[in-house]
C-alpha cells in the first residue's frame, strides 16, 4: 500500500513527507460532502489544494483531493479548514476535522477516558467538508478560563456569561484553555452549555484540561484528543488565518511548564509557508508568552509578518502587552499580545449576587466576562463584554461618595478601564468643566481590595477564598480640582482606546461642610 501511494501522489511530491521509524503511511481524500451524510458517495468530488497535517508536516491534496502523511503512535491527522469551507460540527458546535492514530490506545486504569486503540492500517481516511460562505467583517467570541470545577460552576458559566451570548452575531467562538478545573468529567457538560450559542467552537488546550493522573506529557492530552482533536492546529476563516497552539508541557506529578515543543514549532513554520505575508495571523494559546520558556522561537517565525495578534489567558486578569521581537530579526514594531480576561473571573469566588452567582471580579478589578475580536480584512479590534452588566459599561470609577470640604482638593479619582492599555488616552472633568488628562498608574483596584477585606471580616482567616489583590495594569488617576463648593458634583471619565473606541463613565459625589 505504501509503495502504491508513493506512486499515486507524485503530484504532491514537493510537499511529500516520508515515514520514519515507528511510523506508517496514512492516506485518504478530502471531499465535498454534498448530502452531509459523512460518507463519500460516488459522485462527491475530492477537493484540490486543501491542506492536511499530522501536527508536523503540512501537505496539500492533489487535484483529486488525495493526501498521504506519515503518522506515528498518538499522532492526530487533521484538515486545515480552508476559507469558505467547514468540517461537520457535532451537536455542541465542535468541528469534526481530525483522526487520532493510536494503535495501542490510552493506558488502562486512567480515571479519565482517553482514546480507544485504532487499527495499524485504518485504510482510507476521508475528511468531509461543506461549503460555508465567509465574508469580512466578522466577529469572534473569546472565552478565557471558564474553569468550572463541577456542575454547579458550569451553571454559573451558563447564567453569567453564555446566556447573554446566545444570538450573538459572532461567527465562531474560541475557548482559550482551562475549560474545566482538573476534573475532565465536567468537559461534556461544559461543551453542552457553550454549544447553546449555536456557533462553532474551537478550543485551546490548558493546563487544567490535562489528565494529571497520566505518567507524562504523551498521555496527558489524550482525553482532549478524543473530544477536541489535536492540541495544535490551524484554520482559515474569512480574511484571517488562525493558529491554535499548545504551549503547556506536562512534567508529571501535577506539574507543568510553558514551552513550544519541536513538533509545535515545526508545524507552525510549515503552516505559515502557504499563508500570504500580509494576511492577519491570529495566535491562540493558553499560557502567556512571558510564561513560555522558548517564546523567542515563536517570535522568530512571526517577525516578517506585519499583521499578527497573539491572544492568551491563564493569569485571571486582563492585560494588553506589546512584546519586542528578538533584536536580530530586525523587527521594530512589537507584537500585540492580549492576556484575555477570564469567564470565571477569580475562579468563581466572591460574594454571590441575588441569583446566587459569585461576583467573580478578577484580581485586576475587571469583572469576569468575554471578549469580542472584530476582524475587517487584515485589521482587527477588540471589545470587552462584561458579565452581569450593560456591554456599554467599560469602566468603574472609585471616589468616596461623601468628601469633607477640607479633604476635597487633591482627592484622587481612580478609574479602572477594564480593557485599557498603555495606548489608551484617558481624561476626566468635573461638572462639565475642562477636560484634564489622567495618568496610568499600576496599583491594586480599590473595589477588589474592599471585597477581599469584607470577606476577611466575615470568614475564618484560614478559609479565605479570594486571592490577594494584584497590581492592575489598567488604572488611571487624577486629583479633584481645587475650589469645589459644598453640594453635589459629578465626575466624568472618557477613554479612547488603541482602536479609536470611545467610552465614558460617571460618578456622583458630594462635598460636605
Amino acid at each position: 500500500m505504501v509503495i502504491f501511494l508513493g506512486t499515486l501522489f507524485t503530484a504532491c511530491a514537493r510537499t511529500e513527507a516520508k515515514p520514519e521509524n515507528g511510523q506508517v503511511m496514512l492516506q485518504g481524500i478530502v471531499y465535498e460532502d454534498v448530502n452531509s451524510n459523512g460518507v463519500r458517495d460516488e459522485r462527491e468530488k475530492g477537493l484540490a489544494r486543501v491542506r492536511v497535517s499530522n501536527g508536523r508536516d503540512v501537505i496539500m491534496t492533489d487535484v483529486r483531493g488525495r493526501w498521504h502523511l506519515p503518522a506515528g503512535p498518538d499522532d492526530t491527522i487533521f484538515v486545515i479548514k480552508p476559507r469558505n469551507w467547514i468540517s461537520p460540527l457535532d451537536e455542541n458546535g465542535l468541528p469534526k476535522f481530525f483522526y487520532v492514530h493510536n494503535p495501542e490506545g490510552s493506558p488502562d486504569g486512567l480515571k479519565y477516558a482517553g482514546v480507544e486503540p485504532t487499527p495499524e492500517d485504518p485504510g482510507p481516511i476521508n475528511f468531509p467538508l461543506h461549503r460555508h460562505p465567509e465574508s469580512s467583517p466578522f466577529s469572534v467570541i473569546l472565552l478565557g478560563d471558564p474553569q468550572s470545577r463541577n456542575l454547579k460552576e458550569v451553571d454559573y458559566l451558563a447564567r453569567d456569561v453564555i446566556e447573554p451570548l446566545v444570538g450573538s452575531d459572532a461567527v465562531f467562538g474560541v475557548g482559550l484553555g482551562d475549560l474545566v478545573f482538573d476534573d475532565l468529567n465536567v468537559l461534556p457538560a461544559h461543551n453542552m452549555v457553550v454549544g447553546q450559542t449555536g456557533i462553532p467552537w474551537f478550543n485551546v488546550h490548558g493546563n487544567h484540561d490535562m489528565n494529571f493522573l497520566a505518567e507524562g506529557d504523551a498521555h496527558s492530552d489524550e482525553t482532549w484528543q478524543r473530544l477536541y482533536g489535536p492540541p495544535t492546529y490551524s484554520y482559515d476563516w474569512g480574511t484571517a488565518h488562525f493558529i491554535v497552539i499548545d504551549d503547556v508541557v506536562y512534567d508529571g506529578n501535577n506539574s507543568y511548564h510553558g514551552e513550544f515543543t519541536e513538533d509545535v514549532l515545526t508545524f507552525i513554520e510549515a503552516d505559515l509557508k502557504e499563508i500570504g505575508k500580509e494576511t492577519l495571523v491570529v495566535l491562540f494559546m493558553h499560557i502567556p508568552l512571558s510564561g513560555v520558556r522558548n517564546a523567542d522561537a515563536l517570535l522568530r517565525l512571526l517577525a516578517d509578518r506585519p499583521n499578527v495578534l497573539a491572544i492568551t489567558a491563564h493569569y485571571h486578569m486582563q492585560k494588553h502587552e506589546f512584546i519586542d521581537f528578538p533584536e536580530d530579526t530586525g523587527r521594530k514594531e512589537p507584537l500585540h499580545h492580549l492576556i484575555n480576561g477570564t469567564a470565571c473571573g477569580s475562579w468563581w469566588k466572591g460574594e454571590p449576587d441575588e441569583y446566587g452567582v459569585p461576583h467573580a471580579m478578577m484580581q485586576c478589578g475587571a469583572p469576569n466576562g468575554s471578549m469580542l475580536l472584530n476582524i475587517t480584512d487584515f485589521d482587527y479590534s477588540l471589545r470587552f463584554v462584561p458579565a452581569k452588566m450593560d456591554p456599554a459599561q467599560q469602566m468603574h470609577i472609585f471616589l468616596p461618595g461623601s468628601i469633607p470640604a477640607g479633604d476635597a482638593t487633591g482627592t484622587e479619582v481612580v478609574a479602572n478601564i477594564w480593557a485599557g492599555s498603555s495606548k489608551s488616552a484617558v481624561r476626566m472633568r468635573v461638572d462639565g468643566g475642562d477636560w484634564v488628562p489622567m495618568t496610568r498608574d499600576e496599583r491594586p483596584d480599590p473595589y477588589y481590595e474592599m471585597a477581599v477585606m469584607a470577606e476577611s471580616m466575615n470568614s475564618n482567616p484560614q478559609a479565605l477564598t479570594m486571592s490577594k489583590p494584584r497590581q492592575s495594569p489598567h488604572i488611571w488617576v487624577a486629583p479633584l480640582p481645587a475650589g469645589l463648593e459644598t453640594g453635589g458634583h459629578i465626575v466624568e471619565v472618557e477613554t479612547t482606546d488603541m482602536f479609536g473606541q470611545i467610552d465614558r463613565g460617571k460618578r456622583i459625589f458630594r462635598i460636605t461642610g
